[in-house]
């Protein structure tokens, strides 16, 4: 995909900031990498980032705070990760700063003596600038601080207003809200959408809502004690709620990210959708033509947390207070208000919310101000502990609500079948099994 965020924002959509760190990939940065070399000799700190990173406004804040030092942001392409915790093996060619993807932390967090705990240098001190959350998904059990929030991926439901008014259903976000406060209402709506408008549905899939409702227990399929948990009341609640979604009929029963999928979104079989705050970047790529159509309210239960990432400052960096005074910086109240003009990452700062450059109107969405409905779900998201593991010993239940679909599969065999292949993965990877 070569369009970018800063390609949709060049078109002119005003008020967008709705797109995460994540949501598009593959893009340049338009950092120039030799910028610090005009500096008259002032010292460098060096930033390891994905496509897309900071601004040069925002780069440009380090210096004014610690006029010694400029800093190079360098892109990283490719597995993040991968490259990160191959060069902390070497022991060599660390950078100053890296970034830490929010799907990556957990296991980050178990090789913690690859980062220096910021605490250290004065974490605690700015913590209560940040949602707790999110705070707490970079400190181990023993309180070590690895990272400093950056952005977060709050959820919500987006949904074409103008299909729900053909199909005689409320289309105002509050009203919309309103009639869907549990996940029973959710699927009644759903299905009076379906009467009125066939082949109309309010679910893309199965595994999708499983995903949305069972991290709203504050439950994975790990505890913190490294004890699997996912035959549990919690995960069964879940799998039991998109059976139910899915043999009322309101599932369209399509995988994400397929030409299927865009098409559904684009022609308005698929009028709705879960999705963090960069999901909106998916529906102007898929469907640029409903530009004004859409709208965004919260979905039944808390929010759920989906991307959103840290800034680190590697163990045996020449000069890790200079780090973190960059880091202060970089993700400073005002560079997060920036950022979000810039890329859209969603603050991690609730005191951004309010800024007129985060809370003005979003074109594509009607003119909505949707940053009221994301600082609002942002602040309702419940911690749920993340174990490195856990994709993996949850991927047997995705795995069977596709075959659900797909062919028909009971669904209760289908769960018995989750948590036996769920268990046996758990068991090689260690996690104790009860």
């Amino acid at each position: 995909m070569n369009l970018s965020r800063r390609d949709l924002l060049a078109g002119g959509v005003a008020g967008l900031g709705m797109l995460g760190v994540s949501a598009l990939t593959g893009c340049s940065t338009s950092t120039d990498p030799k910028a610090d070399q005009s500096d008259g000799g002032a010292g460098k700190l060096v930033l390891w980032i994905w496509p897309e990173g900071f601004d040069k406004a925002t780069l440009a804040s380090v210096s004014k705070a610690q006029p010694s030092h400029r800093i190079r942001q360098d892109v990283i392409g490719g597995d993040f990760k991968q490259k990160l915790t191959t060069t902390f093996t070497a022991s060599s060619g660390l950078p100053d700063i890296t970034g830490v993807k929010g799907e990556d932390i957990a296991f980050f967090r178990d090789h913690a003596e690859y980062f220096t705990d910021l605490n250290t240098l004065g974490a605690k001190d700015i913590k209560s600038e940040y949602l707790d959350w999110k705070w707490g998904q970079a400190t181990t059990a023993d309180g070590k601080q690895l990272g400093i929030p950056s952005d977060v991926g709050p959820t919500a439901l987006f949904y074409r207003a103008d299909i729900l008014e053909q199909a005689g259903l409320p289309s105002e976000p509050d009203k919309v809200a309103a009639q869907m406060t549990t996940w029973d209402t959710f699927i009644e709506f759903g299905t009076k959408l379906l009467a009125a408008k066939r082949k109309t549905y309010l679910v893309r899939n199965s595994t999708g809502l499983f995903g949305t409702v069972w991290p709203q227990s504050g439950k994975g399929f790990i505890d913190e004690d490294k004890t699997y948990i996912g035959d549990q009341d919690h995960v069964r609640n879940a799998w039991d709620i998109a059976i139910k979604a899915f043999k009322a009929g309101i599932v369209a029963t399509i995988h994400s990210n397929t030409s299927d999928s865009a098409a559904a979104v684009s022609e308005g079989r698929l009028p709705a959708d879960f999705g963090a705050s960069w999901h909106l970047a998916d529906l102007m790529v898929d469907a640029p033509q409903t530009k004004g159509k859409w709208r965004v309210c919260a979905h039944p239960g808390p929010a759920i947390n989906q991307g959103g990432s840290f800034l680190s400052v590697p163990a045996g960096v020449p000069d890790p207070k200079a780090s973190f005074i960059a880091i202060r910086e970089l993700l400073s109240v005002k560079s997060q208000v920036h950022e979000y003009v810039h890329n859209g990452n969603f603050p991690a700062s609730p005191k951004a919310y309010d800024d007129a450059k985060v809370c003005g109107p979003v074109e594509f969405l009607g003119g909505q101000h949707a940053a009221e409905v994301f600082g609002a779900a942002a602040k309702s998201v419940r911690p749920v502990y993340e174990d490195p593991n856990s994709d993996a010993v949850s991927a047997p239940f995705s795995a069977q609500l596709e075959q659900v679909e797909s062919s028909g599969k009971d669904a209760e065999t289908a769960w018995q079948d989750a948590v036996a292949e769920s268990k046996r993965i758990a068991k090689q990877l260690h996690i104790t099994v009860k």
